[in-house]
């Protein structure tokens, strides 16, 4: 009974110093240095193998690229710059690095907005790697002059006569004004309704007299002059004529405009 015992325990012994059928050893592999010699032969890769080589670049980053150079490019000109891409919009594949995107600056500078294309060099770790070509949508916001209320037709524009609006443009050489300096002291060349962004085209040189105007008539000729109170039968700027009638007698004369409240007729 005693030796059955003994061959079992010697048998169970035997049967721990194998391993278990799908048991792991717990030796472990000896680690290999980029370059390094492996110990069964040459290493088979390097240590950063799993470091990504690539990067992605995304449709956002073109479109603020794009951006950037176009707010340089046109500076104050305008408030904002609106920019859609619409090709590339899928991810590009980009190597690893420090990446710059760059835009050449066209010679004199362009105004065009709207549909543009655009050659954007990719940079990486400082040197070019690839051109990419992108097609986009452009607009810009700017703020102009507009009437503040309703302007009649040859009205005097007054400082309190305006305000300033920003609106959507296509092109920075847009024809509307956006100096309130500009304006002021002008005259409307026509009706205007508040909010009207204002072009040069809808304003002239105020006149210097205007029908009903009461003047003064100076009579001229050599170092002799008279002069006498009338009222003006129309309007018009320095240097233009106007028929004016004389207070004293009644008559109507023709009368040169020489300054505000001065009209000036020859004998």
């Amino acid at each position: 009974m005693t030796s059955i015992r003994i061959i079992a325990a010697a048998c169970i012994l035997a049967a721990g110093a194998t391993p278990a059928i799908g048991a792991t050893s717990e030796k472990l592999a000896k680690p290999v240095s980029i370059g390094e010699q492996g110990i069964n032969g040459p290493a088979l890769s390097k240590l950063d193998s799993t470091r990504p080589t690539m990067r992605e670049l995304h449709f956002e980053q073109i479109q603020k690229t794009i951006q950037k150079y176009l707010e340089g490019e046109w500076g104050t000109r305008v408030k904002s710059v609106q920019v859609t891409l619409l090709e590339p919009l899928d991810p590009i594949k980009i190597p690893v690095g420090v990446v710059e995107l760059q835009i050449p600056s066209v010679a004199g500078g362009s105004t065009t907005m709207g549909r543009r294309s655009f050659s954007i060099q990719v940079m990486v770790n400082g040197n070019t790697w690839k051109t990419i070509d992108a097609l986009a949508d452009i607009s810009a916001m700017i703020d102009v002059v507009v009437p503040a209320r309703f302007l009649k037709s040859e009205e005097t524009i007054e400082p309190d006569d305006l305000t300033t609006a920003r609106i959507i443009t296509y092109d920075v050489k847009h024809p509307f004004i956006t100096d309130p300096e500009a304006v002021i002291g002008k005259s409307t060349a026509r009706p205007l309704q508040p909010n009207t962004p204002l072009r040069p085209t809808f304003l002239k040189k105020p006149f210097m007299v205007k029908k009903g105007d009461h003047v003064m008539i100076e009579a001229r000729r050599g170092n002799f002059s008279v002069q006498t109170s009338g009222v003006t039968k129309g309007s018009g700027q320095v240097g233009q004529t106007v028929m004016v009638a004389n207070l004293d007698s009644g008559r109507e004369l023709r009368a040169k405009i020489i300054a505000p409240g001065l009209v000036q007729v020859e004998f």
